[in-house]
């Protein structure tokens, strides 16, 4: 995937984020207070001298000011894994921790002042937009991190304990500025223990869904709920129906913006299975209507067998859910005929970034060789219920080790990019998605509106990006 040209990304994407009533700050004001502020600030210069044990040369005795995303993932995974390793190896170091839901109002400021902290996990709906930072050159790049020695192989360096492809949504300029910690993706989920309980079997194939299905309705459950209210979580379903039945180049072909891509045949049969849930009368009840968490505490109440969500879903329910529910996640079942039936939606999430003015940047670049360790990753897996991008992990924790299994080789996983390259094509199709799903409109009606919306941006002036893998 090629990454676009920054200046417009920012510009577009603090629109979006005022577009969706995210607290952004123009960027301009924000550039403006950043060159009087920040940019009189020292940065300092960190190298990794190869040493294992302290390659950026951190100081004992210097504090560590980290910023958690308090979201789906929670923080405890830091406050009680990551932050405690750290002190076990700098006793003396004071870590001033704090967790924050909306990251743009609470940190922009301190950007803007010149004192941001100095790891940030920039995540969640009111994120700052990692490119305007690296545009106003206030990360850090992370090649020294990643060219340090590994904390478990001193003979690998960092990067080569990673999974193969997972920095390029970090890199910016063709430099790493972020690292997408978790290794995310979406998935249908179902409760083994119901499962179980009921003799089902999870299905392989549509066909089988579809069976599944009549036979979960009539034991008194609905087979599906999603969240209505928020249709981007059903472009997974779509996407990955298609793109197993055509391959993954018909998700490249959308994604480019190719005329007539939303009217291939793979992705004519996606719309058509997805409207048949509605249509048969396997969708729970009053769905179009539900956000994200009604949804996902119907189904953990067993009001429906399936649920389509991301890999935050285990860690975000965990007050919710029965003492008893088991996590199980498969891929959209495909279609007959598919040609890439294991294809799936997975990619690095969860940005950690490492602010150019931070005061105490050896101990960041540090604090993430010490996230990227076995141990890390693994107290990461069992406190936020998500595996890490780190290579050959242990993962004990059911839901991770579910979500882990689905991806199998490199050229099954793959990340669309449409809805987040293209406000415009979002704001028309998104809706669109929901009336289909809704039974509101045709698979025929849906595509059109698609392609429309697609055709639409394609004759833009907005600055155009490509996918490639």
């Amino acid at each position: 995937m090629s990454n676009p040209d920054t200046s417009d990304l920012s510009r577009r994407r603090l629109l979006q984020g005022t577009a969706l009533g995210v607290a952004a700050v123009p960027a301009a004001g924000f550039l403006a207070a950043c060159a009087t502020s920040g940019g009189d600030a020292d940065s300092e210069d960190v190298t990794n001298s190869g040493d294992a044990e302290n390659p950026f040369g951190v100081d004992p005795a210097a504090p560590l000011d980290v910023v958690i995303f308090d979201g789906g993932f929670g923080d405890k995974y830091a406050t009680e894994g990551h932050q405690v390793m750290y002190n076990e190896k700098f006793p003396d170091a004071e870590i001033i921790h704090a967790t924050e839901e909306d990251i743009a109002a609470t940190q922009q400021p301190r950007f803007a002042d010149g004192d941001p902290p100095d790891v940030l996990d920039d995540s969640g709906a009111g994120k700052i937009a990692i490119d305007a930072l690296v545009n106003d050159g206030l990360l850090a790049e992370l090649t020294p991190l990643l060219e340090a020695p590994s904390i478990d192989d001193p003979n690998l360096t960092v990067q080569e304990t990673l999974v193969d492809g997972v920095l390029k949504p970090g890199i910016y300029n063709g430099k790493v500025y972020a690292l997408n910690y978790a290794m995310g993706g979406w998935a249908i989920w179902y409760d083994g223990k119901l499962f179980e309980d009921q003799g089902w079997t999870a299905p392989t194939t549509w066909d089988e869904m579809m069976a599944l299905c009549a036979e979960i309705k009539k034991a008194g459950i609905a087979p599906w709920t999603y969240a209505g209210q928020h249709p981007y979580y059903l472009w997974d379903s779509l996407y990955t129906l298609a793109a197993r039945h055509g391959g993954r180049d018909v998700s490249v072909a959308i994604d480019n913006l190719e005329p007539k891509a939303w009217e291939h045949e793979s992705v004519k049969l996606a719309a058509e299975a997805l409207y048949s849930l509605q249509d048969k009368g396997y969708v729970l009840k009053g769905t179009p209507g539900i956000n994200h968490i009604d949804s996902q505490t119907k189904f953990n109440n067993r009001e429906a067998a399936f649920l389509p969500c991301g890999s935050w879903l285990a860690n975000e329910q965990i007050d919710v859910a029965p003492d008893d529910f088991v996590y199980s996640a498969i891929g959209i079942p495909p279609l007959e005929g598919s040609v890439q039936p294991e294809l799936v939606w997975s990619s690095g999430e969860e940005p950690f970034v490492v602010p150019e003015h931070a005061k105490n940047k050896p101990g960041a670049y540090e604090y993430l060789r010490i996230m990227l360790s076995k141990e890390g990753s693994k107290i990461f897996a069992e406190k936020a219920q998500s595996p890490t991008i780190l290579k050959d992990q242990e993962i004990t924790n059911p839901p991770a080790a579910a979500l882990a299994s689905l991806v199998t080789t490199a050229e099954n996983a793959y990340r669309p990019q449409l809805a987040d390259w293209y406000i415009d094509f979002k704001e028309q199709a998104e809706p669109a998605l929901a009336e289909l799903m809704a039974g509101k409109i045709t698979p025929d009606e849906f595509i059109g509106v698609a392609q429309k919306a697609a055709d639409s941006v394609a004759k833009s002036d907005v600055e155009k990006f490509t996918q490639e893998y």
